[in-house]
C-alpha cells in the first residue's frame, strides 16, 4: 500500500548507504519514486551480486520523516532527511536494528532508444470504456494499423503488480508503448489502459482485488469487440507478470470471450509459495544469515497460512502478531499497522490464489515467455507448472530466453536495480516471437 503525504525536502530519487552486518559493510540502494497522482513507491536493492530486491508495501513520507515497511519480509526503515543529500535512519530486520545513513545518488539521464515517438505510421486514439460490473470508467490508448483491407486481430495489454499507467512506465522505460508500437506496425490493434485509480482511469486501486482488475480487463475485451475494424473472433490478452496471472484467470474461468492469451513472466504456482521464495531471496540480499533465513521462512509460511485461513481479519491479525512475537517482542505502532495490511481483503484475496486449477481449464491458444535472469517470477518452477498443467491438446508455445530479466531486458544480474541502468526496454527477440505466434493463428 502507498500513502499520500507532503515533504519538506525532495526525497525522490536513489539513496545509497552501507549496512554494517557482522563487521561486513553491505551496500544498499533505496529507490523512492512518486507518480503523477503524488503516490509514493519505494524499493531497496541489496548487493548487486544478490540479484534481488524488495518492493516495500508501506511507504509513508511526511515532512522530513520517512517510514518504509514490508511485514512479510520483516524489514523496516525509519529515517529523517537532515539535508537535501542525507537521510539518517535505522534499518530493522527481525529483532535487529542497524544504523543506516543514506546519501543521495543523482539520477542519470539515460537513453531509452526503443521508445517510439510521433509521427507514427498508425492511428493512435485516446479512448474510454467501462467495467460494467462495477461501473468503473477506464481510460487508455488504442493503436490501429492503417489501410488494413481485412478485419484486424486485437490485444489488450494488462500490467503487472502495483498501480501502473497504460505504458507500464518505470524508470523512464515504457514497455507497453514499445510492445504496442511493434505489434501495431505489424497489423495488430493494441489497447493499453491505465489501471483503475491511475492516470485518467477512475476507481479505487488500493481497495481493489485481482478479481476487480479481471473485470476491468473484461471491459477492455468487450470494448475491442465493439470496434468495427477489429475481428471479433481474434481478440486476446497479453499480460505481464500479475497481468499474465489475470489473463490465466479470465481464460480459465471463461468469464469473458477471449480467443488467445500471451503471458510474459506469469506466476504459475500458488501465490503464497511464490512469496515465500521471494522473501527468502530478499532476506539473503540484505545479509541475513542462513539461520535467520530459515527462521524467517518458517514464520512467513505460518503467516501466509493464517492470511489464507477463514479466520476473521481481527483474529488473523492477532495470530500473526503472536507468530512474529519472537522477532518483534515490542512492535512499534507503524509495525503493527504494517502487519495489519496482511489481513486486508485485497491482500487476503491475492494470497489465496492458486492459478493451477485455472490453468487446467484454459481452452485457448497460449504463448508464454520467461527470462532466465528473472528474480521476481523465477522461470524454472513456473514454467514447470505451466508445462505440467496446461491441457495437452492446446500445444502451447512456451519459451525461455537466456539472460533476460523480469522485464525482458538483456541483463547481467537480473536485479531490479539494473532496470534503470539498461538502455534496452524490451527484447526484440521476444516481440518477434510473439508476433510470429499471433500471425500463426
Amino acid at each position: 500500500m502507498q500513502f499520500y503525504g507532503c515533504m519538506g525536502q525532495d526525497m525522490e530519487g536513489n539513496w545509497r548507504g552501507f549496512l554494517d552486518v557482522q563487521s561486513v559493510k553491505l551496500p544498499v540502494e533505496f529507490r523512492l519514486e512518486k507518480d503523477l497522482n503524488e503516490v509514493w513507491t519505494a524499493s531497496v536493492v541489496g548487493p548487486a551480486e544478490a540479484a534481488s530486491a524488495l518492493q516495500f508495501s508501506s511507504v509513508k513520507i511526511k515532512g522530513d520523516s520517512i517510514f518504509l515497511a514490508s511485514s512479510q519480509n520483516m524489514i523496516f526503515f525509519e529515517g529523517t532527511q537532515v539535508s537535501s543529500t542525507k537521510i539518517d535512519g535505522v534499518f530493522k530486520r527481525g529483532d535487529k536494528s542497524i544504523p543506516l545513513v543514506l546519501h543521495s545518488n543523482v539520477k542519470e539521464v539515460r537513453r531509452r532508444p526503443q521508445t517510439p515517438s510521433a509521427p507514427y505510421p498508425y492511428d493512435t486514439v485516446k479512448v474510454n470504456f467501462y467495467n460494467e460490473f462495477d461501473q468503473v470508467k477506464l481510460a487508455g490508448t488504442l493503436t490501429l494499423p492503417r489501410e488494413q483491407a481485412q478485419l484486424m486481430p486485437a490485444v489488450v495489454m494488462v500490467t503487472g503488480s502495483g498501480p501502473q499507467d497504460r505504458d507500464e512506465t518505470v524508470d523512464g522505460h515504457k514497455p507497453f508503448k514499445v510492445i504496442a508500437d511493434y505489434l501495431t506496425r505489424r497489423g495488430i490493434a493494441v489497447l493499453c489502459f491505465d489501471d483503475r485509480g491511475v492516470g485518467k482511469s477512475k476507481g479505487d486501486y488500493p481497495n481493489s482485488t485481482i478479481g476487480d482488475f479481471s473485470k476491468d480487463v473484461i471491459g477492455a475485451l468487450d470494448y475491442l469487440r465493439e470496434q468495427k475494424n477489429v475481428d471479433p473472433n481474434n481478440i486476446g490478452i497479453i499480460g505481464h507478470s500479475e497481468g499474465g496471472l489475470i489473463a490465466m484467470l479470465v481464460a480459465g474461468q471463461r468469464s469473458a470471450e477471449v480467443n488467445f492469451i500471451g503471458l510474459l513472466a506469469p506466476p504459475a504456482i500458488a501465490i503464497d509459495s511464490l512469496m515465500v521464495l521471494q522473501a527468502y531471496e530478499v532476506g539473503r540480499s540484505v545479509g541475513l544469515s542462513q539461520e535467520e533465513l530459515q527462521h524467517a521462512r518458517l514464520i512467513n509460511r505460518k503467516n501466509f497460512a493464517i492470511v489464507k485461513s477463514d479466520l476473521s481479519d481481527q483474529d488473523a491479525y492477532l495470530q500473526i502478531m503472536n507468530n512474529v512475537s519472537s522477532v518483534f517482542p515490542n512492535p512499534t505502532q507503524d509495525q503493527k499497522n504494517e502487519f495489519r495490511m496482511l489481513v486486508t481483503p485485497p491482500y487476503r484475496y491475492f494470497m489465496r490464489i492458486d492459478p493451477v486449477p485455472f490453468i487446467r481449464q484454459i481452452n485457448v491458444p497460449v504463448f508464454a515467455a520467461y527470462g532466465t535472469k528473472d528474480v521476481q517470477v523465477p522461470y524454472a518452477v513456473n514454467l514447470e507448472s505451466l508445462t505440467k498443467n496446461l491441457p495437452s491438446g492446446l500445444e502451447p508455445t512456451l519459451k525461455v530466453y537466456e539472460g533476460l530479466n523480469h522485464f525482458f531486458q538483456r541483463a547481467k544480474t537480473g536485479s531490479i536495480s539494473e532496470y534503470a541502468q539498461l538502455e534496452e526496454t524490451f527484447s526484440d527477440e521476444v516481440m518477434e516471437d510473439l508476433v510470429e505466434w499471433l500471425h500463426s493463428m
